[in-house]
C-alpha cells in the first residue's frame, strides 16, 4: 500500500520553468509522524552522503518539536557517484517489509560508511530480521523497481543533490540549519489548522 503525497513545487532545473503537479508515493512504512499532520517534510536522501547523515539528527529534533504538526516522508536519491547506496537503498526496503524499517534506515546512517553486503546483513541482524530471509530479498533484488520509482520522481522534481528537502512549498538543498528548518515549516503551518 503506498500514500500519494500531491506536491505543487517549482522545478529545481532552472529559472524559466513553470511549476509542476507532481504526484509522489511513498510507502507507509517510510513516513514518520501523524498521517494528518498539515505539514509534510518530503527527504530526498542518499544512505553513502555525509551531509544526509548529519541532517539526521535536525530532522528528529523537529519531529519532536512539531509533533502532530509534522510528518516525514523519505525518499530514495542513491547518487550514481556512491557505488554501495544503491544496495543500501534496496536493504533498507527489505527492512521496511519486516516492520523495521526506521530502525534499519538510523543504523545505515549511524553506520556509514560501512554499506558493504556483510555490513548490510550484519544490520538485519542488529535490528531482529532473520539474515537468511533478508539475505534472499537483498540478493534478489527484491525492491529494486520501488527505488527506481522514487529515482524517476526526483529526476521529475530536478533534485540531482542529496539531501534534498522539499517543505511546504520550499526546497531546502543541503542541510538547513535547525533554525531554517523550523522558518520553514513555520512558514508552511501559516494559515493551517
Amino acid at each position: 500500500m503506498y500514500y500519494i503525497v500531491a506536491l505543487t513545487i517549482g522545478c529545481l532545473c532552472g529559472a524559466g520553468r513553470a511549476a509542476a503537479q507532481v504526484e509522489l508515493t511513498a510507502a507507509p512504512g517510510m513516513v514518520k509522524g501523524a498521517a494528518d499532520a498539515p505539514v509534510t517534510i518530503v527527504e530526498f536522501a542518499d544512505y553513502q552522503c555525509p551531509a544526509c547523515r548529519s541532517l539526521q539528527q535536525t530532522l528528529s529534533q523537529v519531529l519532536k518539536e512539531y509533533d502532530g504538526r509534522v510528518r516525514l516522508v523519505f525518499k530514495d536519491r542513491p547518487l550514481r557517484s556512491h557505488a554501495l547506496a544503491r544496495p543500501a537503498h534496496e536493504a533498507a526496503r527489505c527492512a521496511g517489509a519486516e516492520g523495521k524499517y526506521w530502525a534499519y534506515h538510523d543504523l545505515l546512517f549511524e553506520e556509514q560508511p560501512a554499506l558493504e553486503r556483510a555490513d548490510l546483513l550484519l544490520y538485519a541482524a542488529d535490528v531482529g530480521l532473520d539474515r537468511e530471509e533478508f539475505a534472499r530479498c537483498l540478493d534478489g533484488r527484491r525492491y529494486a523497481a520501488e527505488v527506481d520509482a522514487d529515482v524517476q520522481q526526483a529526476v521529475a522534481l530536478g533534485v540531482n543533490a542529496t539531501p534534498t528537502l522539499l517543505v511546504g512549498r520550499r526546497t531546502i538543498i543541503g542541510v538547513p540549519t535547525l533554525e531554517e528548518l523550523r522558518s520553514a515549516i513555520d512558514e508552511a503551518l501559516k494559515g493551517r489548522p
